[in-house]
């Protein structure tokens, strides 16, 4: 049996190459899509919680039906708060490979004196992932925190 090193390189076309381009475009669209659709579900789902437990017939109330609505909604938090990180890992890691290749391809293409391809969709991708992450990453803290702080029965 050969070992992992010894083994030839697989074709581009082959299945396990398939697999890996497949899995970077997945990470790579979680990136970008992570953290936001965390926050949009953090925040509809936080908001109709406690508007269905404060204000359940248009009349608001003292305290929610719910008891237990502050630890609900700091689970929903918590959860959207890992999606997002999540995204913002997956992001980071999309540009460090990015990058990584890059500097790979232009060590070849160095002493052949050829102009350096560049990635460009995937490279531009990957930053607008990682930038667009960390904003929202800040946006799912800022909404727990508000919504930890404040009552959500009582008037602003």
């Amino acid at each position: 049996m050969n070992p992992p090193s010894a083994r030839p390189p697989r074709a581009p076309g082959s299945r396990s190459a398939n697999r890996r381009a497949s899995s970077h475009w997945l990470s790579l669209l979680y990136g970008l899509l992570g953290a936001p659709l965390a926050w949009i579900v953090q925040i509809c789902v936080c908001e109709a919680l406690a508007a269905q437990t404060c204000y359940p017939l248009q009349t608001p109330l003292a305290r929610p039906v719910v008891p237990s609505l502050a630890p609900l909604i700091g689970g929903v938090s918590a959860v959207c708060l890992a999606v997002a990180f999540g995204g913002f890992a997956a992001a980071w890691r999309s540009l460090r490979d990015v990058r990584r290749e890059d500097a790979l391809g232009a060590a070849r293409l160095a002493g052949a004196r050829i102009a350096h391809p560049i990635q460009g969709p995937v490279r531009f991708l990957s930053l607008v992932g990682v930038i667009a992450s960390s904003i929202f990453v800040l946006g799912v803290l800022a909404t727990a925190t508000a919504a930890l702080i404040v009552s959500p029965c009582k008037p602003w």
